[in-house]
């Protein structure tokens, strides 16, 4: 039987960057099993599967698989898989609000401005208590304990849908050294009861952007992630719970990510605040379509 998928380019306006996607919009009859397989055939960090919605509240129902588990949640494929629906005319454009159900709920997706861009809605953040392992991460990620900015900002663990160990890092520099030792790291995310590190400085290559970021998530079967929305999502409440970034600048958040592999990637946070409480999150970027084809099975 075929099975008709496209990939698409999430958090980039041109092909080749941001983090590729393969979404198959007609799943029907597909079993865990082969859309794991699937996956791991596709072999991109994420693929998307969907389903129609047992729930009268959701357009769609989708399943985010990685080439080694399947997620409750994931970012760049909820995105992908909106602009696709919308492409396909599965969905009206426009300001339509699409409904996702997944694992970790109903996500609504919709654009917020003028062109290609969509925005997708966090659940609000779940925040742990800083951690004190330095040295740990510091031998996992290959570079020296001084290069971990753990004085100046906590490492901790935030999850806006799906949990991610937040590392400040000094410098651009010092990021761009990163060497992840695989199975440390892996060992390691276990231990702390997350499956992916995300690391960040405020020193940027784009002079208007907010941060600079490189994701790592072997467990997952991701070496590196070019662009992370859900972790996009918790780098925000981060940023915004130990005040890193400007009142104005918190509605216009600007990450950039997969320089370090040839991948770059743009993706934009608004938060939304009333009297100095965190209301929503917003996390958002262009899609670019480069492939349509069919999978045989």
């Amino acid at each position: 039987m075929k099975y008709i998928f496209h990939q698409v380019d999430v958090f980039t306006d041109s092909p080749f960057g941001g983090n590729p996607l393969a979404v198959f919009t007609e799943s029907k009859g597909l079993t865990n099993e082969i859309m794991q397989k699937i996956s791991k055939e596709m072999n991109l960090s994420e693929t998307a599967f969907v389903f129609p919605s047992a729930n009268l509240l959701a357009d769609y129902s989708i399943r985010i698989y990685t080439p080694e588990k399947e997620l409750p949640f994931a970012g760049h494929p909820t995105l992908g898989t909106a602009h696709i629906l919308r492409e396909t005319g599965k969905v009206p454009g426009g300001s339509y609000i699409i409904k996702l159900a997944m694992a970790a709920g109903i996500i609504n997706v919709a654009s917020k401005d003028l062109g290609n861009f969509l925005y997708m809605k966090h659940p609000l953040p779940e925040i742990r208590l800083p951690l004190k392992c330095a040295n740990e991460i510091s031998e996992a990620l290959g570079i020296p304990i001084s290069d971990i900015n753990y004085s100046y900002c906590p490492i901790q663990i935030i999850s806006t849908g799906l949990p991610v160990l937040i590392v400040p890092i000094t410098s651009l520099d010092a990021i761009k050294n990163i060497t992840v030792e695989p199975n440390k790291l892996k060992k390691l995310l276990v231990a702390l009861g997350t499956e992916m590190v995300y690391t960040f400085t405020q020193q940027t290559i784009n002079a208007n952007a907010s941060i600079h970021s490189r994701a790592f998530a072997p467990g997952l079967g991701i070496g590196e992630d070019p662009a992370t929305g859900s972790a996009a999502g918790a780098i925000a409440a981060y940023l915004y719970k130990h005040k890193l970034l400007p009142e104005q600048m918190q509605n216009s958040i600007y990450i950039e990510q997969g320089f370090e592999i040839g991948r770059p990637s743009s993706i934009h946070v608004k938060i939304e605040q009333k009297a100095n409480e965190l209301k929503s999150i917003l996390v958002g970027g262009e899609s670019v379509t480069v492939i349509k084809g069919w999978l045989n099975i």
